[in-house]
């Protein structure tokens, strides 16, 4: 396994940007379509672009709140600056040279691209700390070219926060895997960047608390482990603290908020890290019960601390949805869904490339040279069984499980290919070595998915399954919610426009207009009522839509919402506009020639 090919740096790094570059060119060719029409299909894309335009148009830095969103107060995002960051910094500097419109249609796909080019070069690294050899560490970075179900967060026009979190974990995991050194430089990176994820999405909470306690295990285990799990534990608090206040309002930061890393859970991040250092401190000698007494100190005051001021959390940052809104729209979101959840073929892509990458992890725990490379296989082991529960219960984590497990994707595959280089049959030889090469990848878990998918016709392959094998397939109506469809709709007066939550988002980009909601749970208000307003009956939905003061009602027939209020509700007010058909109290607006999108005014009594 740590046979050397020799190659130079240089030959390395040309390597490395003829896979980004190959990497890059196939991910433009799959979304050439979308890239054309500038049309991010994804809501949140397209909301991180409102959100980015607001700050460069003079909204302040630690103002993340979206005001033409269920105005007039507007909604309190709980997204973070730190995406916003590089779209900025690229679309600041590209305005003065292409225009507006130009750079942001170059930002939202050179970004992506870019980004791609920081993942390249960190699954190299945690190859490499691995003690992989160059050809088989080049081996996981090719696999990445085809590891579709990671590359699917770095497509271009995806802006949103997925990659930006894939790249803090991968960060965080190339650092514990630096086992030689006993300095803590490990660990102040690792929590650095865990703070990041954190700021990031919360999604991030229980890899960050695997790693610590992996990191305070090593430390029961070894003495001289102490300095990366004290620096873990001081960096993840600090500087969770340093990107909480340095990017809201101190008002804001302060709020206990269930879906970010606020005060809920920042608190008893502090109480931990102060307890365990101060009972450190005083509590010492070399046995590993007295080592672990701050340990547990500080474990207990950490949960009770939380149980007295954010046990409100306990249920999860949807757990407060009134019925209605988590009924139909959380259970419709099937990113955020379980395994079980979802059809047969996308429950194959989350289940099989892991499995492949565990096993080809123990292969390369079982024959590290080192007791150093051991224990770094067993670190990213233990992150890979965590990711891939994870990915388990929430379908969009299977990108960064799946990220994990290409190192030992690379070593099974390697192993195995040339166990059957070794055959003397030539056919035989030819026969293995192609299957292990397509069979063993993540590719080749895909196709086998697509192909248990095909053994079920009446289980139609979802929509993530058909992006994840490289047929980008639309959520949504282009005709309807792509730049150049919602034109006439743009040449009305600025107006608060009533429509289904997937279209709220790009009508907030392409035009001048605001809306009562999006698909974005911190407007708990908004999404009951534009969903309780598609579903009830036209009698019952003007009351609705009036309390709003919607000037316009907007869908487009044909978007999956539509059809799915349809479907729940046939007489409601979604299914008679999906007909062309409408109540009196709304008043067709003509659209220009070829526009799909339906645009209805909204007649209020003369008082």
């Amino acid at each position: 396994m740590t046979q050397r090919l020799g190659l130079s740096r240089t030959t390395i790094v040309l390597l490395l940007l003829a896979i980004w570059a190959v990497i890059c060119s196939w991910q433009v060719i799959l979304n050439w379509h979308n890239i054309v029409l500038m049309f991010p299909s994804d809501p949140d894309d397209v909301l991180r672009l409102v959100q980015v335009r607001d700050l460069l148009g003079g909204q302040s830095w630690f103002d993340l709140t979206q005001y033409r969103l269920h105005p007039p107060g507007g909604v309190p995002m709980h997204w973070s600056r730190l995406v916003d960051l590089p779209i900025a910094v690229m679309l600041a500097a590209l305005k003065p040279l292409l225009g507006v419109q130009l750079a942001e249609h170059m930002t939202v796909v050179m970004v992506p691209l870019l980004q791609i080019l920081l993942l390249v070069v960190l699954t190299y690294a945690i190859a490499r700390r691995l003690d992989l050899s160059q050809g088989t560490a080049l081996l996981s970075v090719a696999m990445l070219a085809v590891a579709n179900a990671v590359l699917l967060q770095f497509r271009p026009l995806r802006i949103d926060h997925h990659s930006a979190q894939i790249l803090a974990g991968a960060v965080a995991m190339w650092a514990i895997l630096d086992t030689w050194r006993r300095d803590g430089r490990s660990g102040t990176i690792a929590g650095v960047a865990m703070a990041c994820w954190l700021q990031i999405s919360l999604e991030g909470l229980p890899y960050a608390v695997v790693m610590g306690a992996m990191l305070a295990v090593w430390y029961l285990l070894h003495a001289d482990r102490w300095p990366d799990f004290r620096n873990y534990l001081i960096a993840l608090t600090g500087a969770s603290l340093v990107l909480l206040f340095g990017t809201h309002y101190p008002a804001d930061a302060s709020k206990f908020w269930c879906d970010t890393f606020s005060p809920a859970f920042q608190l008893p991040l502090v109480v931990v890290c102060v307890t365990v250092l101060a009972s450190g401190s005083v509590i010492r000698g070399s046995d590993m019960a007295r080592r672990a007494l701050p340990l547990l100190f500080g474990g207990i005051a950490g949960g009770a601390v939380f149980l007295l001021t954010g046990r409100q959390c306990v249920a999860g940052p949807f757990g407060t949805l009134p019925p209605v809104v988590h009924d139909f729209w959380y259970l419709g979101v099937m990113e955020g869904l379980p395994v079980w959840a979802q059809d047969r073929g996308l429950q194959g892509v989350i289940i099989i490339p892991p499995i492949l990458g565990l096993v080809g992890s123990v292969i390369g725990w079982k024959h590290a040279a080192r007791p150093e490379h051991r224990v770094a296989w067993v670190n990213l082991l233990v992150m890979q069984v965590v990711s891939y529960a994870i990915s388990l219960d929430v379908m969009r984590a299977m990108s960064y499980a799946q990220l994990l497990a290409l190192p030992g994707n690379a070593v099974l595959v390697a192993r195995l290919g040339k166990g059957a280089q070794a055959l003397r049959i030539m056919p035989l030889r030819v026969i293995l070595v192609v299957g292990i090469m397509t069979l063993l990848t993540p590719l080749g878990a895909y196709s086998v998915a697509m192909v248990i998918a095909s053994a079920y016709p009446g289980k139609k392959a979802s929509v993530a399954l058909a992006s994840i094998n490289g047929s980008p397939s639309l959520s949504f109506d282009e005709r309807c919610f792509a730049y150049n469809a919602l034109r006439g709709l743009d040449a009305l007066p600025p107006s608060l426009l009533f429509t289904p939550l997937d279209i709220g988002a790009h009508i907030l980009a392409y035009t001048h207009h605001s809306v009562v909601a999006t698909g974005h749970h911190r407007n708990v208000k908004g999404m009951e009522e534009v969903i309780s307003g598609m579903l009830a009956t036209p009698d019952e939905a003007r009351a609705i839509v009036a309390a709003t003061g919607a000037q316009y009602v907007a869908l487009c027939g044909r978007a999956a919402e539509v059809v799915r209020y349809t479907s729940r509700a046939p007489n409601g007010l979604a299914a008679m506009l999906s007909k062309n058909e409408h109540p009196d109290w709304l008043v067709p607006v003509e659209m220009r020639p070829g526009e799909t999108i339906r645009v209805y005014r909204v007649v209020y009594p003369p008082s």
